[in-house]
């Protein structure tokens, strides 16, 4: 009987963040149709990409050796619910698997309100059966409403996947370049100790307002990222491109990069092009670049940066 940790995965075509965050969130790596077997479920609630975590209770080739292994189990579970996921789009109705994990559970089914769910998911290699452990809450969402942005801004499921590539092991984060403060809410929101400084004292205002919205107290400092000092155990910020990029006082970006790479020894870099040679230059030990497809013909960089 299989009794391992799985989470099942959004699956977005062109995407490499979904896998990303996925490894650094459970310790899993999702398949083709996006499942993952993981070490822990502790930090699902908060991904961008991940949905739901269960506890796979059995596993068979057919519904009707599944049915049998899941009544063998006698379970506990009274006020019970059974969902579905057909993630193969093999020929199993909903209807019959439900009906079939319900009569093999002896207790009383709950649809409303449910003490205990579980789920059977279809995939191509064979059916399983889990028990709904976690779910991610999408608290994201509500910052799409901050009352501050602009065209530049980062859409808030990305933000918050950028965080989760480094939180943890990290708990304290400095972004250079917080605009209009999407990484800084999503950092703060998963727990983490954040400090952000701009150039633009306008942004420093609307970081500053759409913080205090949703409750946050964050640190925000006009500053040019050539001057800022502070620590922090990882940078993620949204590196200037463009018009910005040319209007900053700055001899060249290989000397930001430096400058940053002392201030902490992870950073997250999404940009328009691909980066990887002047952060080696720059001092980073290790880069990883993840590809995220924005649309056909323009792809977002997303370099995870270490020191050592």
């Amino acid at each position: 009987m299989a009794t391992d940790l799985r989470v099942i995965c959004a699956r977005i075509p062109g995407n490499e963040l979904v896998a990303a965050e996925c490894a650094n969130l459970t310790g899993g790596c999702p398949d083709a149709e996006g499942v993952a077997s993981c070490q822990t479920l502790e930090h699902v609630w908060r991904a961008a990409y991940l949905r739901t975590g269960l506890r796979c209770l059995a596993e068979a080739a057919s519904l009707e050796a599944l049915a049998e292994q899941v009544a063998a189990l006698a379970l506990d579970a009274d006020r019970f619910r059974v969902e579905f996921l057909n993630l193969a789009q093999r020929p199993v109705r909903k209807s019959s698997a439900v009906l079939a994990m319900a009569n093999a559970i002896p207790a009383r089914p709950d649809l409303e309100a449910p003490q205990h769910r579980f789920m059977v998911v279809v995939q191509a290699h064979g059916i399983w059966f889990g028990e709904i452990l976690v779910e991610a809450q999408r608290t994201y969402e509500a910052h799409d409403a901050k009352p501050y942005r602009t065209s530049a801004s980062l859409p808030s499921r990305l933000a918050r996947a950028l965080v989760n590539l480094v939180v943890p092991p990290a708990r304290t984060l400095l972004d250079p370049f917080c605009g209009t403060g999407s990484l800084l809410l999503e950092a703060q929101a998963v727990g983490a100790e954040v400090f952000g400084v701009d150039w633009n004292i306008k942004m420093v205002g609307m970081s500053k307002r759409n913080l205090m919205h949703f409750g946050y107290t964050a640190q925000v400092e006009r500053l040019d990222a050539l001057s800022a000092t502070r620590t922090a155990d990882a940078i993620v910020t949204d590196l200037p491109y463009g018009r910005l990029l040319e209007e900053m006082d700055w001899a060249n970006l290989p000397a930001l990069l430096s400058h940053l790479r002392g201030l902490a020894p992870l950073a997250v870099y999404p940009a328009e092009q691909d980066l990887s040679d002047w952060l080696h230059d720059a001092g980073y030990a290790r880069v990883q670049v993840y590809y995220v497809r924005k649309r056909p013909g323009m792809t977002r960089f997303v370099h995870f940066s270490q020191i050592a």
